[in-house]
């Protein structure tokens, strides 16, 4: 019974959403759709990562395509400029983000970007493109693939995360990794890489974690076509919240928009908050330094009322939106 009440909620999200009955409301919207990861099923990367994290490149053909047929696909500064000008916004207009700046968009969600000639903003760590950093959720991801479980909890910042979420069952289960790394956000990311650092982890894994992150040349090369534009997502995806001292939020926010803008010699003038993690002071920051920022927070873009650096979005991964119903649900914010 409880799922059927969930596939009869979701087509019913999916029929009479707002995307469908933007006639319902007064003023125009904008849907900022937030994807991270493009990625086959077969490959290593894909089985390594959260499940919020990821779509298959087939999956993500598929929603271009749905969008097309929903909303207006603009560029995101295009629709900022209307905007700031005060003149007649779409009613229903979406654009695409991704955030980090990962290889596999550049290798697998390129071509298809490029194939239904669509607008991409996509948010880049600076500091660490072009070199061999890893997200320290992938380096979990990977300890617990090599069954490091015992010399993880030998640390306090892991012992904590691993008691709220048991040891019993299977460590390579993704939706245990992904139920792991919740619970380690609880920790500031200092201390996370400070453990890590502890451990040794190189040490620990029983195989090489693949690239994570483009290079500067291929972050270029997005570009080239004109369909994708680069904002900034710090210069170290750190969480711009009271973990950092001002000094530490201003490099973060505004460094980055300068190293930025002189490697891929163009404007960078859109923010993404690491995590959808600020304080005041760095949405004080981010509002001096940029045209708008986007959070993590789910939600439809009202025109006329949500605040410029406080754009909500729409977050998808595969199990949500692998199907065009699902798909719908999702854009309605309902699901």
């Amino acid at each position: 019974m409880k799922q059927l009440l969930k596939q009869i909620a979701t087509s019913a999200a999916s029929h009479f959403g707002p995307h469908r009955m933007s006639w319902l409301q007064q003023d125009p919207q904008l849907w900022v759709m937030m994807y991270h990861r493009i990625l086959p099923r077969d490959d290593i990367r894909y089985q390594l990562e959260e499940p919020g994290m990821i779509i298959t490149p087939d999956t993500f053909s598929m929603h271009l395509r749905e969008l097309k047929r929903h909303f207006d696909l603009m560029d995101f500064s295009e629709w900022l400029s209307l905007r700031e000008a005060g003149k007649p916004l779409p009613r229903r207009a979406c654009v695409i983000t991704f955030d980090d700046g990962w290889y596999d968009n550049y290798e697998y969600a390129l071509p298809i970007i490029n194939a239904e000639a669509t607008p991409v903003t996509l948010f880049a760590v600076v500091e660490k493109i072009g070199t061999d950093f890893q997200f320290w959720p992938n380096i979990v991801s990977a300890l617990l693939h090599s069954n490091a479980l015992s010399a993880m909890q030998q640390q306090p910042v892991f012992a904590r995360a691993l008691a709220q979420t048991g040891t019993s069952g299977d460590t390579k289960n993704r939706e245990f990794i992904a139920a792991v790394i919740k619970a380690l956000k609880q920790s500031s990311d200092a201390d996370i890489f400070a453990a890590l650092a502890a451990l040794h982890w190189q040490t620990l894994l029983t195989f090489s974690i693949p690239r994570g992150l483009m290079t500067w040349d291929e972050l270029r090369s997005m570009t080239q076509s004109g369909l994708v534009k680069i904002g900034s997502h710090t210069c170290n995806h750190k969480r711009l919240n009271a973990q950092l001292s001002s000094d530490e939020i201003t490099h973060e926010i505004v460094a980055s928009k300068t190293l930025l803008q002189a490697q891929i010699n163009d404007a960078v003038d859109i923010f993404c908050f690491p995590n959808g993690d600020y304080n005041q002071a760095a949405l004080d920051a981010v509002t001096t330094t940029y045209r708008a920022a986007v959070t993590t927070q789910r939600g439809i873009v009202n025109a006329a009322r949500t605040p410029a650096h406080q754009l909500c979005r729409i977050g998808v991964h595969e199990q949500v939106s692998h199907t065009p119903r699902l798909l719908g649900a999702r854009l309605s914010g309902w699901v």
